[in-house]
């Protein structure tokens, strides 16, 4: 019997991150964010929010560099869509 893997139509990540469910107070407000900017909470975003001090870091980052307005946010994560890709990041 040939399953989804083996016909390579297998559309599940390794990971889901952290869910809204599972999201402390400061998670969730930093989803909320996240939600308003792109229209929903991206994946890369869920993975850093099982580290908190990561996600809060990765957060001031993006506030700071996104401050001047240079660089729209959606190319802002397709950038680090690619930069994942180039080193291999398995997510």
């Amino acid at each position: 019997m040939m399953t989804a893997l083996d016909r390579g139509t297998d559309t599940r990540s390794r990971t889901n991150g952290v869910q809204d469910h599972e999201a402390g107070l400061k998670t969730r407000l930093i989803f909320r964010r996240a939600k308003k900017r792109f229209g929903h909470v991206p994946l890369s975003t869920r993975i850093r929010a099982y580290d908190p001090e990561l996600l809060g870091l990765a957060e001031r980052m993006s506030k700071y560099t996104s401050a001047s307005g240079v660089v729209p946010p959606r190319l802002k994560e397709l950038v680090q869509i690619k930069v994942a890709a180039m080193v291999g990041c398995p997510f």
